[in-house]
């Protein structure tokens, strides 16, 4: 069989037609990276340009030693180039200035210039360090020249491994694992000298070829390699599309070298119909960001002013926010806003002068924190300011409990109504404090209002000394010394739990709050562990109001409202989970996300074994209630 000589179409691009090197052709890009030679590698590697972060002209001569040395020893030294350059050059102008002075010192003071001599010792150090990075450099370059050639020895056996493939076995399926296996080799192997790239690229697309070309004992194997290739190469295409219009000339180039690499090495041919086809299209999207990146590199100057003119434009956009700062929370969530977008635009209006680089980025760093700092200012007062409405209304509702316990209470109607005004005067506060101090005023003056139309409801004489009674009772229990044990307290505490009730109590009332709260305070002096302790006073509560029907109603739908914002915190974090694979399982956000499920689920536990405690009771005191009516009627009936 007569073996082809030509390239395939689309790995064939005329240098003529190349108006940048910025994004090669696959054969150029190998080129590109496989250039190899010390020079080649030094100038990629110095090309890294950062800016030097010292002033060097501003630093003593003996700190210079110090530095250089620092520089030396970070892992990146080899991409300092130009910071070292910077630093050795700044040494040199300070010393040779320091010298002259010295000399002149010494001639006037009478001394022979021949006679001179100047070597300070910081002066000898960074000679030596500087030697030392002299050394270290040729050394590595030496050590990326003898990789490089153990690379080109590495490609060439690869290539006689597919010239084998084809030449003596058999043409099945381990052949074309092997095959693909070699080619996933032939890429990974790293960079060869320079003027081996193009040759040995060639070669080996050669032999890739005919290997495609006598692989046809397995023709569906072929086919389908050929169908994921085609599928591929269109994606690539069609993002090559997207990028000529990118405003960014720049980071499309970058991405279309990424694109041209991955054509190269990551995908093989597709069918030989299709490959021109593909390749002109393809080929088609890199002339265009060409053209582009020449017209930017032409008008470059201009282009840069006009990025200029952008970013400080939307700098003083920045500004604008800081000099006039929003009034309020909401008109600061919209400046949030805004001020992203004015900061994506900033990072997307292109590079400006290299003169005025440096002076507009720390411009923006300022704008960005003068903003953060006002807006900061702006919440830290709204927090005093809440902090102190919420004393006001908490203030409110100590009014409403003192009115409630006082013996004259119908008398302080108009002091209720008059606070009720004075409740919607008092500011607003975050949402969820809000809720909770208005659900806990709203109540206290419902009831105090059911207790002032209810004419029923007023205390006789009797109630009165009833009442007076219960709270000199309460005062005497508070006065009573508690023991410590757990076994004794909680003894204790059921004997009295008992005894108030024996008093028929009115639920809810002032009394009996403070009893609970005194009761239930007196598990903090025992030894019992901080979860024992929380039971212990969730059952201290329930034996005080299990014959409060309406106390038992509103503790029951309590824990059911917290078991129910619980369940929704779960199924939320839980599908936050599925964001993440399965191979995440050290990621900190997931072990967090995990932590506070189980910490969640543990407290819905909690809640709903308390649920259930409470739903008992009820069933129990309405059984009783039951019971009760039954025999009242039997009564009835039998004075009947």
């Amino acid at each position: 069989m007569q073996m082809e000589s030509t390239q395939l179409p689309e790995e064939h691009l005329n240098n003529a037609e190349q108006p940048s090197n910025e994004a090669a052709t696959p054969a150029q890009d190998e080129k590109s990276e496989g250039q190899t030679s010390s020079e080649t590698v030094k100038e990629n590697e110095e090309a890294k340009d950062a800016s030097p972060k010292v002033d060097y002209e501003k630093m003593a001569l003996t700190d210079f030693p110090k530095a250089l040395k620092e520089l030396l020893g970070q892992s990146n030294w080899m991409k300092l180039g130009q910071e070292i350059k910077t630093l050795e050059s700044a040494f040199s102008n300070l010393f040779k200035k320091e010298l002259q002075e010295k000399k002149a010192a010494f001639i006037e003071e009478g001394g022979n210039e021949i006679d001179f001599y100047f070597l300070p010792e910081y002066k000898k150090q960074f000679d030596l360090h500087f030697k030392e990075y002299r050394a270290k450099k040729h050394q590595h370059y030496k050590d990326i020249e003898a990789s490089q050639k153990a690379n080109l020895n590495r490609k060439r056996e690869i290539i006689e491994g597919i010239k084998e493939l084809v030449d003596n076995n058999p043409q099945d399926n381990s052949t074309y694992k092997h095959f693909k296996h070699l080619q996933e080799a032939f890429h990974t192997t790293g960079q060869v000298p320079r003027n081996e790239s193009n040759n040995i690229w060639e070669t080996y697309k050669f032999h890739v070829e005919r290997f495609y070309d006598f692989l046809h004992l397995n023709r569906d194997l072929r086919e389908a390699d050929f169908k994921h290739n085609y599928e591929e190469k269109l994606k690539i295409i069609e993002r090559a599309e997207v990028l000529v219009d990118l405003p960014d000339v720049i980071a499309a180039t970058r991405e279309l070298n990424s694109l041209h690499r991955m054509w190269k090495n990551d995908l093989g041919p597709v069918a030989k119909i299709h490959r021109e086809e593909l390749w002109e299209r393809f080929q088609k999207a890199t002339k265009q960001i060409h053209q582009r990146k020449n017209e930017y590199n032409k008008n470059i100057d201009s282009i840069q002013v006009e990025s200029l003119a952008a970013k400080e434009a939307i700098l003083n956009n920045i500004m604008a926010f800081v000099d006039n700062p929003p009034k309020n929370h909401n008109a600061w969530q919209n400046a949030l806003k805004k001020v992203e977008d004015l900061k994506a635009s900033f990072y997307s209006a292109g590079r400006v002068p290299k003169q005025e680089s440096k002076r507009i980025w720390n411009q923006f760093r300022e704008a960005g924190r003068s903003f953060n700092h006002a807006k900061n200012q702006f919440y830290k007062s709204k927090k005093v300011e809440e902090k102190q409405l919420i004393e006001n209304k908490k203030a409110l509702i100590n009014q409403v409990k003192a009115i409630l316990e006082q013996p004259n209470w119908r008398e302080q109607v108009q002091q209720v109504k008059k606070m009720q005004s004075e409740w919607k005067s008092t500011g607003r506060i975050s949402r969820r404090m809000s809720k909770k101090l208005w659900e806990e005023f709203q109540s206290l003056t419902n009831l105090y209002f059911d207790r002032y139309k209810n004419k029923a409801t007023a205390l006789s004489q009797e109630e009165k000394e009833k009442q007076q009674q219960a709270v000199a009772w309460v005062e005497e229990v508070i006065a009573k010394e508690a023991p410590t044990t757990p076994k004794k307290l909680e003894q204790f505490i059921d004997e009295q739990a008992e005894a108030w009730l024996s008093l028929q109590p009115q639920p809810n009332s002032p009394a009996q709050r403070k009893l609970i709260q005194h009761l239930v305070k007196l598990w903090e002096a025992t030894s019992l562990s901080a979860k024992e302790k929380a039971v212990q006073k969730f059952n201290t509560q329930l034996a005080l109001i299990k014959n409060d029907a309406d106390g038992l109603n509103k503790e029951h739908t309590f824990l059911k409202k917290k078991i129910d914002e619980i369940n929704t915190e779960l199924i939320q974090l839980q599908n936050n989970l599925q964001f993440f694979s399965s191979s995440s399982n050290d990621n900190p956000v997931v072990a967090e996300v995990t932590s506070k499920i189980e910490k969640l689920s543990t407290q819905k536990e909690g809640l709903q074994e308390k649920a259930n405690a409470v739903k008992s009771l009820k069933r129990s005191l309405k059984k009783r209630e039951e019971a009760d009516e039954e025999n009242d009627q039997e009564e009835l009936n039998a004075a009947d």
